[in-house]
């Protein structure tokens, strides 16, 4: 269970960091970029050969949980961004 706790606060964190970096925030945005950070802390921690470096807090790599999550909140930021550019 604690893991998981973390691994929240990991996707919450790396969300609103993505949210920063892409820039053009809106307030509900941020739940929306943590929900899609959230997978991506989660394979980041769990991922073979990649989870191996950086601390770890109740099993989870910190590092590697918060890089997959933060480069899933961009993703999901530019891909939203295009799709309403697009239309």
């Amino acid at each position: 269970m604690g893991g998981f706790i973390i691994t929240i606060i990991i996707a919450l964190i790396a969300g609103w960091l993505g949210n920063s970096i892409t820039g053009k925030q809106m307030s509900g945005d941020i739940w929306g970029v943590c929900v899609v950070a959230l997978p991506g802390a989660w394979i980041g921690a769990y991922m073979p050969y990649f989870n191996t470096f950086g601390p770890k807090l109740m099993d989870i790599a910190l590092i590697p949980a918060f890089l997959c999550a933060l480069v899933a909140a961009v993703i999901f930021k530019v891909v939203r961004r295009v799709a309403k550019q697009a239309s």
